[in-house]
């Protein structure tokens, strides 16, 4: 379940403290820009993602496939054997496998609750985050506009994201995201759509469908 949570966030190794504490790079806005108005918080989106996790440490990687549907801060992910929901307020961490269900609450003035609400990167990046633009590079074989962004406050789990966007539709292709226990998710979105009819039971686990799953709550941690 861990790992999953790791992978959401949508999306870091440690870089160079002169990056970290950096202003906004304002070459970078024009894209960022680009990609906050690609997600409307009023609209439903359905989003299909290739991923790749490594383990930097441990010379390992896993690759896979995965599901998301969001709409605002809510959303549901399903990657593998992991269903993660979250209602705006409760997060569902489900392993179908072990047929358990854990149910927490995320702190919005926590690091961690990015992790939790991804979309918070995209539409509070200059709140947030430090950033950076790196220019043109190659993104699993296309040329991509990176930009790399620092979170602001370090005690947070991650070190670095980067954004690879399209140069022409200013559209975001891909993630890379850089955790400090030395783990690295690269995910490629193959699909974005929007005008999805999502309804809020959408996020919510539901109990019913999965009656021999174990309820977990968390809610006072």
């Amino acid at each position: 379940m861990y790992q999953l949570r790791n992978i959401l966030l949508s999306i870091i190794l440690i870089l160079s403290c002169t990056f970290i504490y950096a202003q906004q790079d304002r070459k970078a806005d024009r894209y960022l820009q680009g990609v906050s108005a690609q997600f409307d918080m009023n609209e439903g989106y359905l989003i299909h993602m290739d991923y790749i996790r490594e383990d930097i440490m441990r010379e390992t990687s896993a690759e896979g496939e995965g599901t998301i549907w969001m709409k605002g801060l809510k959303y549901k992910i399903v990657v593998d054997e992991y269903i993660v929901y979250y209602d705006g307020s409760k997060l569902f961490s489900q392993n179908i496998e072990t047929e358990e269900v854990y149910v927490s609450t995320p702190d919005p003035d926590q690091p961690g609750y990015l992790q939790a609400v991804p979309i918070k990167i995209i539409k509070s990046y200059e709140h947030d985050f430090k950033y950076r633009y790196m220019g043109n590079t190659s993104f699993m074989g296309k040329e991509r506009v990176e930009i790399q962004l620092y979170p602001k406050d370090m005690t947070g789990p991650y070190s670095m994201l980067k954004m690879f966007i399209n140069p022409g539709t200013l559209k975001l292709e891909g993630i890379l995201l850089k955790h400090k226990e030395g783990i690295q998710y690269t995910m490629v979105f193959s699909e974005i759509r929007g005008n999805q009819n999502l309804e809020d039971n959408t996020f919510i686990f539901d109990p019913v469908a999965y009656p021999n799953t174990e309820v977990i709550e968390l809610l006072d941690q």
